[in-house]
């Protein structure tokens, strides 16, 4: 009897690094029923091609796949993404990261390859000039044309683009998902973190960049004097964040492991996908103050609290108000991990997701 051929997906990515768009396409690409191989193509040699080749899934570097854009460059990148189409010939290929889902959802449909599109938030909801914006906005509902099905991952996004002229009914609305965690602790997670145990904690994990708004916490940090602030996360804003209140305590393997040293978990972003980070939190019962921004409002409902984003005086007021009362604070940790379980099944997430594979 002749074995049956394996449905191939291949991925793209532009980056290596452990972002949300990275972790995505991990969980989709180690999770595939055993009938579909995967393959990931991706810029450098980051944490996300050692995790894949831990699962022995195979990887593809695209040595010009940048943020950055120029015109030769891009060139360049576009020849190398229609070699890897027509050397691995896949049945669907699954593209994400703006540019790169652009480029590669237009080779998809030069190729005929069937082609998914997810938008990990649009890009043109960032505070950028308008011009810039409206640019943007033309690319994305270019990628859209080109891609087969779109799926967004916030009703704001999955909103926005069924308003887009030609291409609303490709969208769909998909939400991430996780799987249960194995958290260490409070006392452990404390101990490791070098926190004290009888101390109030609020924390968040997140790379050091402008786009998590950690500014506006160390500000409301300012005004807050019967609390500890834990950011775990590196990044560029390092120097600047330095000179603050808060606590950096650098880059931390499995960060998520960690969330049950804090008290409160905080997410000032100033824009946002869907967060794996609040799905984190919430899993481990903590209550959230998080900004409106991106999918922030789909995760949290009704069960935590939601400020403006650059309002760290509303933050801070949150924050006071849950550190006062620590009947709310499990009240609205209680609330929002029962909503993640009922609203958030990761097995639903792959298969709504795998569904379009075939």
């Amino acid at each position: 009897m002749l074995n049956e051929q394996k449905i191939k997906v291949l991925y793209f990515v532009t980056k290596s690094n452990w972002g949300g768009a990275q972790r995505y396409v991990y969980d989709l690409a180690t999770h595939l029923p055993q009938n579909f191989e995967a393959v990931v193509a991706c810029g450098g040699g980051g944490l996300l091609v050692q995790k894949l080749k831990e699962k022995s899934i195979r990887t593809i570097n695209l040595t010009g796949a940048k943020r950055n854009i120029s015109l030769l460059k891009e060139m360049r990148l576009l020849f190398t993404l229609v070699k890897i189409i027509r050397s691995e010939k896949p049945d669907v290929l699954h593209v994400n990261s703006s540019k790169l889902a652009g480029l590669g959802a237009f080779v998809g449909w030069a190729t005929r390859t069937r082609t998914i599109f997810t938008a990990h938030g649009w890009p043109f909801n960032e505070d950028r000039p308008g011009w810039q914006r409206i640019l943007i906005y033309k690319f994305s509902w270019l990628t859209s044309v080109f891609a087969d099905i779109t799926i967004t991952i916030t009703q704001k996004d999955f909103a926005q683009g069924k308003n887009m002229w030609f291409v609303g009914p490709k969208m769909l609305m998909i939400h991430n998902a996780i799987e249960p965690i194995d958290f260490y602790d409070r006392a452990t997670a404390r101990e490791k973190l070098g926190l004290k145990q009888d101390e109030l904690v609020i924390g968040t994990i997140g790379e050091l960049h402008k786009n998590k708004g950690f500014i506006y916490l160390a500000n409301a940090a300012g005004h807050i004097n019967n609390a500890k602030f834990v950011v775990m996360g590196e990044g560029e804003e390092r120097p600047v964040l330095e000179k603050t209140d808060l606590i950096l305590v650098g880059q931390v393997n499995e960060a998520g492991r960690y969330l049950k040293a804090l008290d409160i978990f905080a997410d000032p972003s100033l824009k946002a996908g869907l967060q794996y980070v609040l799905l984190e939190a919430a899993q481990a019962g903590l209550p959230v103050v998080a900004s409106t921004v991106g999918g922030n409002p789909d995760v949290i409902g009704s069960s935590g609290m939601l400020i403006p984003p650059k309002n760290a005086e509303l933050l801070a007021r949150a924050l006071s108000a849950l550190i006062k009362d620590s009947w709310l604070r499990r009240e609205l940790g209680a609330k929002l991990q029962e909503r993640i379980s009922q609203k958030f099944s990761f097995e639903k997430f792959l298969s709504q997701t795998y569904s379009l594979y075939k």
